[in-house]
């Protein structure tokens, strides 16, 4: 593609459509033939504490890990640190527009992704634990220093793109789908296209979803979030010739994926029903009525229809209190470098205590290559199998 003026047009989204991403769906091919993903496993869960790589290590994954442990070339720290600084800032604003408008919008792609989510698992069970793998992903990456070299980020953003080539590889082979096998009219599992709509949920609708929460947004803003995402989705495996340039190309590329894929679907409406349920559990009964208002309040009519929400209930006043509530500690959080940090601490240990508390007494070891289709080792760590 010689320009990128076209990045949102059916012939350029087509073929993302049919791309995958060739080096890590060969790392998977290569430890699946020697039958060394166990043992993969096993050097993934050392890395955690210890960068070294053991000596026994797979030689495709040290390949893997090599050729992806270095950043784009050029890469803007200060605009990295900048974005992750406002997204500690505003760390429990960000984990509601991530839980009520970035994830479940991931839940209207209804050819492919949407099915995929459905079948690595079940749901009520395992909701949990994909919760906790979803914001441990987004915390390891955008706090502050977790893209430095060695980064906690850096590292769990490869993990999770050998996962998603691993679901990728089964959802090719496996028959449990509709027509009997993976739809090609549906493009490659986890394409290039949804990886692209993925970036786009945690850029540019999160910071969306902050401004419907009364948080103070500014186009610099919007453009550092847009970048700390491309940057991350360029170690995801994103193509390059797949990244707006800039917020209002990101604009018309979403606009463009919720043209040709968003929609209403059995499994979406599954999944849905699994996220709000799951919410719920954390608020007493008498509030449940709040977490469906406040999806279809974030989400807006069309998708929350998709998704089969209905609010129910009166909850327009705990809304307009929840955004009054954030109003007021974005205007703290602005008003002094002192307020800004504890701010910033505030949110961002209030984000991990939700990822504590959701993995559990027993969080196992996230982010392992699956061997099948089923089961809590095949659940996605990020929504981004869903096809928006």
């Amino acid at each position: 593609m010689t320009s990128n003026s076209r990045l949102w047009s059916d012939a350029t989204l087509d073929r993302f459509k049919r791309s995958a991403d060739p080096l890590a769906d060969d790392c998977i091919a290569a430890l699946l033939a020697s039958g060394d993903v166990e043992h993969a496993n096993q050097v993934l869960a050392h890395l955690d504490g210890n960068g070294t790589l053991p000596a026994d290590t797979p030689a495709a994954l040290a390949a893997f890990l090599a050729e992806t442990a270095q950043l784009p070339e050029g890469t803007d720290a200060v605009r990295l640190q900048r974005a992750q600084a406002f997204f500690t800032t505003y760390g429990a604003q960000f984990g509601v527009s991530l839980l009520c408008r970035s994830l479940p919008v991931l839940y209207t792609g209804r050819q492919g992704g949407a099915q995929i989510l459905a079948s690595t698992g079940k749901l009520t069970e395992h909701f949990e634990r994909r919760a906790s793998e979803t914001l441990r992903f987004i915390l390891d990456a955008a706090q502050p220093g977790g893209l430095a070299p060695g980064g906690a980020g850096l590292l769990t953003i490869r993990k999770v793109r050998l996962m998603h080539a691993a679901i990728r590889h089964f959802a090719r082979m496996s028959s449990n789908w509709p027509t009997g096998r993976w739809h090609v009219q549906w493009g490659e599992p986890i394409n290039q296209e949804e990886l692209v709509g993925t970036m786009l949920a945690f850029s540019l609708e999160a910071m969306a979803g902050l401004r419907e929460l009364g948080v103070p947004v500014t186009r610099q803003d919007m453009e550092d979030q847009l970048y700390l995402w491309k940057t991350i989705g360029y170690v995801l495996g994103i193509t390059p010739a797949a990244m707006p340039r800039d917020i209002p190309e990101a604009r018309k590329v979403w606009k463009a994926l919720a043209r040709r894929n968003f929609g209403a679907s059995p499994d979406g409406i599954l999944l849905t029903q699994a996220h709000v349920a799951f919410l719920q559990q954390n608020l007493p009964a008498p509030a449940h009525g709040l977490v469906p208002a406040l999806m279809s309040t974030l989400l807006g009519r069309r998708n929350a229809t998709y998704l089969g929400l209905h609010s129910g209930g009166n909850w327009e006043w705990a809304i307009a209190l929840l955004r009054l509530l954030f109003r007021i500690k974005a205007r703290l959080a602005g008003s002094s470098h002192t307020a800004q940090s504890f701010m910033g601490l505030y949110g961002h240990a209030l984000m991990e205590g939700l990822q504590q508390h959701w993995a559990g007494k027993d969080p196992g070891k996230p982010f392992r290559i699956p061997q099948g289709m089923g089961g809590p080792a095949a659940t996605p760590a990020t929504v981004a199998v869903s096809q928006p």
